[in-house]
């Protein structure tokens, strides 16, 4: 018992370093300015400070409002804070968000064990998790939060706060629409009742509803997303996908098929995971959300480098599962933190499309794991 407790202890002790360690990571970086904050979210910041609340009513931001809500709490509870530090504080702090979910999922398999406690700091110092907020205060940890609230929901059969979380999550980025295969899956396999759908558009329209009260149209809110899809004409934006092999000159063409292409692979996986006798166990469940995660924006055409985050962090969870399998979050967090360096740092340290085979590496790992218990006979 003594023992015990004093391993409680230490290991309390190693948490609080990581934490310290990862905070005083992020504020070594807090002053580091990249472009996206000169032209885009600096300018977001300065509404809020100016017009409070009311910049929300405003189309100054193509972000969906609920991230302009949450820049409106940080201006109002840090009113002294330099902006580039402000809008890199709703980032950090959901990086712990995604920390603690991971923690959850881990647990759910060793409930006795250090492994969710080991989990949770190595998302915390996690190369893309610092980089993404520290570095580059973008929303991803956000929106990945919700993706991994959703997970843990769905592993441990709570399907209404899944899609509410999905919902949460589809209102600040339509990148939470990459795990849509995996929540088809489990529809159809009726672990997600289809009454919990509704719950996704119902949460959407909520979180819409401060910014058209605030004064923004109902058309604008409901089209932003729309507009987004407008904004790049790019078969990837450095993101390590398919579309690092082929070539820009046949954008529009490549844009069409990758689109079909990818529609295609989504309606492959869901009729599998449908005419599957596998039983849905938690383990199982982490898996058909990680692959879709991972193979969703690999073979989408215009994705960002940063359109894996989700995939990194619950890949993490993923190798404490499988830790034969180890080398995917390696994999995935290698090819994501490579990709950021162009944006960050005006280099390239690895081509593109060697990246983009490392990511397919882990995209083939995930599939034939998902494809073997997928055909597991359920008696065995």
């Amino acid at each position: 018992m003594q023992q015990s407790q004093s391993q409680k202890l230490a290991d309390t002790f190693v948490f609080g370093l990581v934490v310290v360690f990862a905070l005083c990571v992020r504020y070594a970086m807090r002053e580091f300015v990249t472009s996206d904050f000169i032209n885009f979210t600096s300018v977001w910041y300065a509404a809020v400070q100016e017009h409070g609340f009311a910049a929300t009513g405003t189309a100054v931001s193509n972000y969906t409002p609920p991230y302009m809500y949450l820049l409106y709490l940080t201006s109002r509870v840090f009113p002294g804070v330099s902006p580039v530090i402000a809008i890199k504080i709703p980032s950090i702090v959901f990086d712990f968000v995604c920390a603690w979910f991971v923690y959850r999922i881990v647990a759910l398999k060793f409930p006795e064990g250090r492994q969710p406690l080991f989990a949770c700091m190595a998302v915390m110092v996690a190369p893309t998790v610092v980089a993404n907020s520290g570095l580059w205060g973008q929303a991803d940890s956000i929106y990945g939060a919700m993706l991994l609230a959703c997970v843990y929901f769905l592993m441990t059969g709570r399907a209404a706060l899944a899609t509410m979380a999905f919902g949460l999550g589809l209102s600040i980025k339509f990148q939470t629409m990459f795990m849509a295969p995996a929540l088809c899956a489990l529809w159809l396999r009726r672990t997600v009742p289809f009454w919990t759908l509704l719950l996704i558009p119902a949460i959407y329209a909520l979180a819409m509803l401060p910014a058209w009260f605030a004064g923004r149209p109902a058309m604008e809110l409901a089209s932003v997303y729309l507009t987004q899809s407008g904004t790049y004409h790019s078969l990837t934006k450095n993101a390590p996908t398919l579309y690092a092999w082929l070539p820009q000159s046949y954008y529009s063409v490549i844009v069409v098929a990758g689109l079909v292409l990818a529609v295609s692979i989504s309606g492959l996986f869901i009729w599998k995971v449908w005419m599957s006798r596998a039983k849905l166990e938690p383990d199982l469940i982490l898996q058909l959300c990680l692959l879709s995660l991972i193979m969703t924006p690999f073979f989408l055409p215009k994705m960002h480098e940063r359109f894996f985050y989700p995939a990194d962090v619950l890949s993490i969870a993923y190798a404490f599962y499988f830790p034969r399998r180890y080398f995917v979050a390696a994999a995935m967090l290698f090819a994501s933190f490579s990709s950021y360096q162009l944006f960050l740092f005006h280099r390239q340290m690895v081509p593109l499309p060697a990246l983009s085979l490392v990511v397919a590496v882990a995209l083939i790992a995930v599939a034939t794991g998902v494809k073997a218990r997928l055909e597991r006979d359920p008696t065995q």
